[in-house]
């Protein structure tokens, strides 16, 4: 545990000290980052009725269920690494022994909502951006941040699944990462009515999951977020509250993943030439920005 706490200390301590040298660029041979959304204590949706006598909450699935994404990439010859933005789970408990099966690095900023600016890019403003300044660090050949959705009320059939990506880096993987889970588990298993996986980038300044997007982008990291699943849908969470097809849902991502790493990895990557020139995601061009004053975000605009 000691020898943890200090390789922990140490990272952040680099990670202050290459702040003032540059942004890191991805390389092809980076690791894959998958990051555990939200964090323990505010764990993200929580499935709005128990199905087969459980109610699924997204950041206890995700630490239950990486294990197996991790192990598709593995297998697949791709150094991979998980973290989460939170503290570590109390020592003793169930979700301890899931997080060290699958060597959760814990970045121990729990944010509790609050937007803050990014290490490398300081227009880039986001609650949990801390995750993708550990790709950024990391040169990762590409980021996924694992979610589930929700929506109001309760509801069966089809729910608008959608993975989130970043608009210059990562379109081809939310791609890949789009047609695995309609092949594997949309309509195959998870009923979603007929209805397939939408991909979106997100770039606008206070968009959901815009801050981690735009700032893996100035890296020339592709990332993407999974937002396929709906926990407030009765089929949905049926579905992962079954073990083995709550496994094919994580594999899933996994084999996407794969998947884009050996069509489309060594593709050239897009990245920012000047942080000093302002576009649609630097803090400040919403409205809801030019509200907040975050401490160290830098105001291009």
């Amino acid at each position: 545990m000691r020898k943890l706490l200090l390789m922990i200390s140490a990272l952040c301590a680099v990670l202050t000290l290459v702040n003032c040298a540059g942004v890191p660029q991805s390389t092809a041979k980076g690791p894959v980052v998958l990051d555990i959304g939200h964090y323990i204590g505010a764990g993200g949706a929580v499935s709005a009725r128990p199905v087969n006598g459980q109610r699924i909450s997204e950041v206890e699935w995700w630490y239950r269920y990486v294990y197996y994404t991790k192990r598709v990439i593995q297998q697949a010859g791709y150094d991979v690494r998980v973290i989460n933005r939170g503290n570590p789970p109390e020592p003793g408990t169930e979700l301890a022994a899931l997080a060290r099966r699958a060597r959760v690095l814990h970045m121990r900023k729990p944010d509790n909502g609050e937007r803050y600016p990014s290490r490398y890019v300081r227009d880039r403003v986001a609650s949990g951006i801390i995750s993708a300044d550990y790709a950024i660090y990391s040169r990762a050949s590409c980021a996924v941040f694992l979610h589930h959705n929700s929506g109001r009320g309760w509801t069966r059939g089809a729910s608008p699944s959608l993975i989130i990506c970043n608009r210059h880096n990562g379109r081809r993987l939310g791609a890949c990462l789009a047609a695995s889970l309609e092949n594997r588990v949309l309509n195959h298993g998870m009923p979603n009515g007929g209805r397939g996986c939408s991909v979106v980038p997100r770039y606008v300044d206070a968009d959901r999951s815009a801050g981690w997007m735009n700032a893996c982008d100035d890296a020339g990291i592709p990332a993407a977020v999974i937002e396929a699943a709906f926990l407030n849908n009765a089929g949905h969470v049926a579905y992962l509250a079954d073990e083995a097809s709550a496994r094919k849902y994580a594999e899933a991502v996994g084999h996407g993943i794969v998947d884009y790493l050996r069509r489309y990895g060594h593709e050239p990557r897009h990245y920012r030439r000047d942080l000093s020139k302002p576009d649609e995601g630097s803090f400040g061009y919403a409205a809801e920005s030019r509200r907040l004053d975050v401490p160290g975000a830098r105001h291009l605009l």
